[in-house]
């Protein structure tokens, strides 16, 4: 057979299969590997690589993917078949991103373009040997709650996609989060992330919708000082701030056509150049994506380019509307209290039954966000800190039925005769409710405003206009 071996058996060495039938190619990655500590097996063909694996357990497994007697994805397949999976990274030709994108699909761990660059592969293999030898990872609920503990629930739903995370944290391969505003992609984001080998990088969030076309190129690339008018620095951008770690694209789908080229071109070449530099850098960076809406619809309407769909989209997550798991409801809604508590009074309110049947009934077009936002607010509105279904002011999606509680609201705030103007009547009821904000938060503005969901300056417009005296 077409192999070699170098200390195979050694202890305490991580053991890695290299599979290429160019000879060149196997030397290079085997010196490059000894040089980092590891044992390594050759083999020049589909046959002999399993043969191999077969026999023998690694840390990894490197293969190409065009071989003599078949395809590298034959191995790929044959490894995720095993009990114990090693990971596989493919080694693609250069520009073949179709390939690249079968083998990730397939199971891949991650992949390198041909000419193969050594420190790329250094990269690859280090955080395939982290992720392998990595103990006590946090799985289940436990997991989930490192990175907050909106992603909570025990439904079938759920219970899925915390499967999915913790599958995906193993992997390297880009992931589309798929999911209606306010649905949970980006704590989904966060878990993954918090679960994988990059956990003690960074975390970049970019909210590609709210960035100005023009300014796009060096917030996520850098520039050097220099490149225009008010470039005094050299600048990082969203890529180099992510180094080692993950990019988050949030509303991806909003991104212009000119940019979605430049991207296209980073995953697949895994190098940046920021602005008014002559040369490009490496960037070692996993990129997760999302967007509420439909991609394939963007790319059939032209607004997003299919082949980058293709490759953001290797591995699709899709994050369930709260009103597919309802079951998850008494979990969310004691993890948000407790949170408000935790900043607020720092005693937890209950709901009644009435709140309980409203918010069983109530569609949340919002997601696990409005739920977040109808509970803040009913924790201020309640009174005793128990809330009622009235202070969860959910509007006619739910019809309740007035209690005596909600009767004896509605004879206090209504005039028993019309003495004023309803201009008059509505600047009484608004003043009450600044009031109102101003003592629970002991005349705390920011805190006030942020009570009754306005900002602090429309909060300042509003008491000046109502004579309140802010102090």
């Amino acid at each position: 057979m077409n192999q070699t071996s170098r200390n195979p058996g050694k202890l305490n060495r991580p053991r890695i299969l290299i599979v290429d039938d160019e000879p060149d190619i196997r030397e290079l990655i085997d010196l490059t590997l000894a040089r980092m500590g590891m044992d390594t097996d050759c083999a020049g063909s589909v046959g002999e690589a399993i043969e191999f694996l077969n026999t023998h357990t690694y840390q990894l497994c490197l293969t190409d993917m065009r071989l003599p007697d078949g395809e590298g994805l034959e191995i790929v397949r044959h490894i995720a078949e095993q009990s114990t999976p090693t990971p596989v990274a493919v080694i693609t030709a250069f520009g073949s991103t179709e390939n690249a994108v079968s083998a990730l699909k397939a199971g891949a761990f991650d992949y390198l373009s041909k000419p193969v660059s050594l420190e790329s592969l250094r990269t690859l293999v280090r955080h395939a040997i982290q992720d392998e030898g990595k103990e006590g990872r946090k799985k289940g609920k436990a997991g989930r709650e490192i990175s907050g503990q909106m992603l909570l629930g025990v439904s079938p739903a759920m219970l899925k996609v915390s499967a999915m995370i913790e599958k995906l944290a193993q992997s390297q391969a880009p992931i589309y989060i798929s999911g209606e505003s306010g649905s949970g992609k980006e704590v989904a984001a966060r878990a993954i992330h918090a679960t994988s080998n990059r956990a003690q990088a960074l975390f970049v969030p970019v909210n590609c919708g709210a960035i100005p076309e023009n300014l796009m190129e060096s917030e996520f690339f850098g520039y050097r000082k220099g490149a225009f008018t008010g470039a005094d620095n050299d600048r990082d951008g969203f890529f180099q701030a992510a180094q080692g770690g993950t990019l988050f694209l949030d509303e991806v789908a909003d991104l212009p056509l000119p940019m979605q080229v430049k991207l296209l071109r980073v995953i697949q070449e895994k190098k940046v150049r920021k602005v008014g530099a002559p040369v490009e850098e490496d960037i070692d960076v996993r990129i997760i994506s999302a967007t509420h809406k439909n991609l394939s619809t963007c790319v059939a309407a032209g607004t997003f380019r299919q082949d980058l769909y293709y490759r953001l989209n290797v591995i699709e997550l899709a994050m369930p509307p709260l009103r597919d798991r309802r079951e998850d409801l008494p979990e969310l809604v004691e993890a948000i209290l407790k949170r408000i508590a935790r900043f607020g009074s720092g005693i937890i309110p209950k709901l009644d039954e009435s709140a309980w049947n409203a918010l069983n009934g109530y569609p949340f077009p919002g997601n696990v966000r409005e739920l977040e936002n109808i509970l803040e607010r009913a924790t201020a509105l309640c009174v005793d800190n128990l809330i009622h279904a009235e202070d969860l002011q959910l509007g006619s999606a739910v019809p309740v039925a007035p209690s005596s509680r909600t009767d004896a609201r509605r004879k206090n705030d209504r005039p028993s005769s019309l003495p004023e103007t309803l201009a008059e009547y509505l600047d009484r009821i608004e003043r009450g409710v600044l009031l109102d904000a101003l003592e629970r938060t002991d005349h705390t503005l920011l805190k006030a405003a942020i009570l009754i969901g306005i900002s602090s300056d429309s909060f300042r417009f509003r008491a000046r206009r109502l004579h309140i005296d802010l102090g």
